[in-house]
């Protein structure tokens, strides 16, 4: 007969070799997964933790988007202004030189030519600036929205929000009807009249070009090119600070969602040192408990063999 003692000691090899197995199988799905989640170790605590944290990352990759493209969009209306600016500057160029007697009519007019040329350009780039359909410097487009909003994040509330939803997280631009860059808005006259109304060989009187420069608010401005000047400063200005801000709230949003991965991956992700240590040290026992329990069952073997040849 076996000894209730081999019995026994039997089973304790047997279960410390289904546990070697759990281990190594366990360790094995963990470095093969990069996670610490697996079926024999489901932590159920740690996971919902870590996919909160997870639907945090991936909210923060929106909000970066989101950003990316408001960035995108006051670049764009600032790198028109910038070109409308340039363009004004040197009609003021043109109007300042054709007032002068020092040419004569018919120079004068080729001047005017150009001016004119710089007058229509100034009303395509306003009439034709665009971002994903979206007018964003001609006020007067009826699909000109009257304002927009980016979010920046997940909404939160706050008294210090500067919308009327109560939401920090979500910057509103306004009065975008307001923001007219054509030649209209800027008060900009035509010389198309003149050019009508001469030919290139009479050319175009030093007295009738003064009309071009006079300001509206003679006040405060010498031509009208220095009031469509201010006005633009003016525009962009605000689209610089816009800009800004979102570049700020860029460098904010990277941060926070690399400290928000990296808690993350604390919980969840695979110590692949230590899993591998596991493995090796788990793959060790199995082997000796596979090793003890076969030398074992050897034993009893023999055992069995002489009793049954002394019984003979």
């Amino acid at each position: 007969m076996v000894n209730i003692s081999d019995k026994s000691l039997n089973q304790t090899l047997q279960r410390h070799l289904e546990e070697a197995g759990k281990s190594v199988a366990d360790a094995t799905e963990k470095l093969a997964s990069g996670s610490n989640f697996t079926r024999n170790d489901p932590r159920p605590a740690d996971r919902a933790i870590a996919e909160g944290l997870e639907q945090r990352v991936r909210s923060l990759s929106a909000a970066k988007r989101n950003i990316n493209d408001g960035v995108s969009l006051v670049q764009t209306a600032d790198s028109a202004l910038s070109q409308i600016n340039d363009m004004v500057m040197r009609m003021k160029e043109i109007n300042v030189a054709a007032s002068n007697s020092t040419i004569n009519d018919r120079e004068r007019r080729y001047l005017f030519v150009e001016y004119e040329a710089l007058h229509d350009e100034v009303n395509r780039i306003a009439e034709s600036t665009t971002f994903n359909g979206l007018p964003l410097l001609n006020g007067n487009d009826p699909s000109a929205p009257e304002q927009m909003f980016l979010r920046v994040d997940d909404p939160f509330m706050s008294d210090n929000a500067d919308n009327d939803e109560g939401d920090i997280n979500l910057i509103q631009f306004t009065d975008l009807k307001s923001v007219i860059a054509t030649t209209a808005g800027l008060g900009l006259r035509s010389a198309k009249d003149l050019l009508t109304d001469s030919s290139s060989e009479e050319g175009i009187s030093v007295e009738d070009v003064f009309e071009l420069m006079a300001p509206d608010d003679d006040q405060l401005f010498a031509t009208i090119y220095d009031e469509a000047i201010h006005y633009i400063a003016d525009q962009r200005a605000v689209v610089g600070s816009i800009q800004s801000r979102l570049e700020r709230a860029i460098d904010f949003n990277e941060v926070f969602s690399e400290n928000v991965a990296a808690a993350k991956s604390h919980i969840s992700d695979t110590d692949y040192a230590f899993e591998l240590s596991r493995l090796a040290s788990a793959k060790i026992l199995q082997q000796a408990g596979t090793a003890v329990m076969a030398q074992t069952n050897f034993t009893a073997g023999l055992t069995m063999n002489l009793i049954q040849s002394v019984m003979r």
